[in-house]
């Protein structure tokens, strides 16, 4: 199982930002002395080597499940059926699933990877001063948009000239700044387009068919991919116009909606997959005195805490290995991994499940002693 750690950089908002991240790499393992040497060193020694680890276990891994594998295969089938396509509106993908579950993680990570196989291949056009149709022109493969909360088609159009570079005048209408994005977008190679938190367009009533038919015009005239990712999109105004019950849009009809679920708990399957994702983060870890497959043992334990949830597991595990290190205690127990926190959400679902068991525990006859 193969591993990518995540660097620390915010949501890319401009081209330069998403080139940053693209370029970013994790930090170096530091080299460790042993333990015995370590105890020994001055305070300030241990103090940058206790630094050194803290940024490593910040980055962490991201693995390489098998719903990031199958889901960035399906986006590069997509690609590569549209990459000759004629003209009009490509076919799309709509990632839908609730939140945590690493969606917007997974599509910045197929974008960043099929940028760099881009760079590989054609070195030329990632260079200052390429021509492409007589002009000199900043090749940019990639736009990747993360929508604020109840965007218009307007936000949308600006946010685009916005990522671009594009200088934009004051009293411009949407029309103005939605063309001279199509045309910037042309001109610059654009070949896939990903719109994150879609869910956070206004798809009410009033505005679900306005918002659809602009993305169906930017989509037609634009010679790219188009991936969307949100929350319960499936009953929205993404694909019902103005959350109707049954009348599709034509956003519904050009893009194939995937669901990104957690981790499931019922099969062997399933739990041995859980397992093989713990043990990629686990095997990342730098402390002294933890034993192999100590978090794989705890793998049931890990599931409750998180839900299923990639997002929260690894936010447990990397802070459960700050805490480690900071305490001292160079090793993730469970009775470590209960004084940490993590999202609101993921606590109160562990808290409702453990009051569940010992009501369950409580209700069961006792046996009576023979």
């Amino acid at each position: 199982m193969s591993t990518f750690r995540h660097p620390g950089l915010a949501e890319p908002r401009t081209k330069e930002e998403w080139r940053r991240y693209r370029d970013s790499r994790p930090p170096e393992r530091p080299t460790m002395p042993p333990y015995q040497r370590y105890l020994k060193l001055p305070k300030e020694e241990k103090e940058d080597i206790n630094e050194a680890r803290d940024t490593f276990h910040s980055a962490l891994a991201i693995v390489d499940t098998a719903q990031v594998k199958r889901l960035h295969y399906l986006m590069e089938r997509r690609m590569k059926a549209n990459s000759r396509r004629a003209a009009g509106a490509r076919a799309g993908l709509v990632l839908d699933g609730p939140p945590t579950v690493g969606k917007s993680t997974l599509v910045k990570l197929f974008a960043a990877r099929y940028e760099n196989r881009l760079r590989r291949r054609h070195p030329e056009k990632f260079q200052d001063g390429y021509e492409a149709n007589g002009m000199l022109i900043d090749y940019t493969p990639v736009v990747y948009l993360s929508i604020p909360a109840r965007a218009t088609p307007k936000d949308l159009s600006v946010l685009l000239a916005d990522y671009l570079g594009m200088v934009q005048l004051g009293r411009a209408t949407q029309t103005d700044i939605t063309n001279h994005v199509l045309t910037v977008l042309a001109d610059v190679g654009t070949e896939l387009v990903i719109i994150d938190d879609v869910h956070f367009l206004d798809l009410s009533a009033r505005e679900g068919r306005v918002v659809n038919d602009h993305l169906k015009y930017i989509a037609n005239e634009t010679a790219a991919t188009f991936v969307y990712t949100g929350v319960e999109l499936k009953k929205s105004g993404l694909f019902l116009e103005g959350q109707a019950t049954s009348r599709a849009t034509q956003t519904a009809g050009r893009n194939t909606r995937h669901a990104v679920s957690k981790f499931g708990c019922t099969t062997d399957a399933d739990k041995l997959e859980w397992a093989q994702t713990v043990k990629a983060l686990e095997d990342t870890l730098i402390l002294y005195r933890h034993k192999p497959d100590q978090l794989v043992k705890l793998s049931p334990y890990l599931y409750d805490r998180t839900g299923g949830s990639i997002c929260a597991l690894t936010d447990l595990i990397r802070e459960s290995a700050i805490e480690a290190v900071m305490s001292e205690e160079e090793a993730i127990t469970r009775k470590l991994m209960d004084r940490i926190e993590i999202s609101e959400y993921a606590q109160a679902t562990y808290r409702s499940l453990v009051q569940q068991r010992r009501k369950s525990a409580s209700a069961k006859p006792k046996t009576a002693a023979s």
